[in-house]
């Protein structure tokens, strides 16, 4: 998780800039793009604690190189996540069939080089193709679209503060029509959503 917060402008113009570019279809307009989390993803699903969290179905952008990232802490309170330096998303749902849970699976079988993308057309969870294959990756398939929804089935954008840190750490909360949430920590969590909203109400 990138900490600088100067480094971290400069991620989020290259991811933009890379999506604009390589992935959106014509006139599709960005709203919001998460950069690659290297991290853990922790889960609460269905009242267990899963740290870190392991998909269990198979999936296109499971990644078999083993992680050399340190584990996270044994029994941290679900809601002190975003202290441990080694979760990067954590997600809360009912059931594993849910769309946070669907969004957390790549995320974390990815080993952080999936992330998820809003746009005025779709939610989606992408990784850069090089990643999932030995082929030839062209200009034509930069991104692979990992996981792809149509926009109502997310009902909103947040930034809450969460854990004890001080000061408090906001996070980017993806709050979905069916009641799950997947949460992404992120240092420019505030300028991120705020700037989505603008674009969306910009664009209306």
């Amino acid at each position: 998780m990138e900490e600088n917060p100067r480094a971290a402008a400069q991620i989020d113009e290259v991811v933009e800039t890379e999506l604009t570019r390589f992935w959106l279809d014509r006139d599709e307009r960005l709203l919001l793009a998460c950069p690659p989390i290297r991290a853990h993803v922790g889960a609460f699903i269905g009242g267990r604690r899963l740290v870190p969290y392991v998909p269990t179905r198979e999936l296109p952008s499971r990644c078999d190189r083993p992680r050399r990232w340190p584990l996270p802490v044994e029994d941290l309170p679900v809601e002190d996540w975003v202290d441990d330096p080694t979760l990067g998303h954590w997600v809360h749902a009912d059931h594993d069939g849910q769309d946070a849970v669907l969004c957390a699976d790549h995320l974390a079988a990815s080993q952080g080089m999936a992330r998820v993308v809003v746009t005025d057309r779709r939610i989606a969870v992408l990784c850069p193709t090089k990643y999932l294959t030995d082929e030839p990756v062209t200009d034509e398939n930069v991104f692979t679209t990992l996981e792809e929804m149509e926009p109502h089935r997310l009902a909103g954008l947040d930034t809450p503060f969460l854990g004890r840190s001080v000061p408090p750490r906001r996070v980017i909360e993806f709050t979905f029509a069916d009641g799950s949430r997947l949460y992404s920590y992120d240092i420019h969590a505030t300028l991120k959503v705020r700037r989505a909203m603008e674009r969306a109400h910009a664009w209306r």
